[in-house]
């Protein structure tokens, strides 16, 4: 699922020097965090206290938001594809619950919200072709890892059509390694190249 907030300012993190926002930022304080944030998603439910690996883009690029105002993306992890009582009516609620959790380490994100976009697992499916609106373009299983990602006999970057190669978030090693996927098929294509 994804996050998207418009800031007039640029939030602070307590403990956190302002420096290191341009870092991605990961709210995941430990494994029991996680397993409780997971927890709810086997049914079908989201997390009251969701986990998330967060980004301000404007602290690179200021061209991204008005002067001298942000925009935090967020990637907010174990949200169900189709939750009990459906998206519309969790759609509230589940933003609330992402914002009270920003909010346990930027105190004053809430006040600086200008507007704010939530991208649910369905719209991620529906609007980008997302399967399952997994942001991985795939699940991240044991069958469709390594040099079987994303499923045997497409993999290696290949697909099988010649001079077809695959290089998004549905290759190896998946979304989440910016442009590392398309590193490898690139790199896969000089290979090829050279062998022909």
């Amino acid at each position: 699922m994804k996050v998207h907030l418009a800031l007039s300012g640029l939030p602070t993190f307590t403990g956190l020097d302002p420096s290191a926002l341009g870092q991605r930022l990961v709210i995941a304080p430990s494994l029991n965090a996680l397993e409780s944030a997971f927890n709810p998603l086997k049914y079908d439910e989201s997390s009251e206290r969701p986990v998330m690996d967060i980004s301000i883009p404007t602290i690179h690029d200021p061209s991204l938001a008005p002067n001298g105002q942000h925009v935090l993306s967020a990637i907010v992890q174990y949200a169900p594809l189709n939750p009990k009582g459906g998206w519309e009516a969790l759609r509230a609620p589940f933003m609330t619950a992402v914002i009270a959790e920003l909010t346990r380490y930027a105190p004053d994100i809430a006040s600086l919200i200008t507007a704010q976009e939530l991208l649910t697992p369905a719209d991620l499916a529906d609007t980008f072709g997302m399967t399952g609106g997994n942001w991985h373009h795939g699940e991240l299983t044991m069958d469709q890892v390594l040099m079987t990602r994303p499923a045997t006999g497409i993999s290696q970057y290949q697909t099988g059509i010649d001079g077809l190669y695959l290089c998004g978030a549905g290759s190896h090693p998946g979304g989440g390694l910016m442009g590392l996927a398309g590193k490898n098929s690139a790199q896969e294509i000089i290979r090829q190249g050279e062998l022909a």
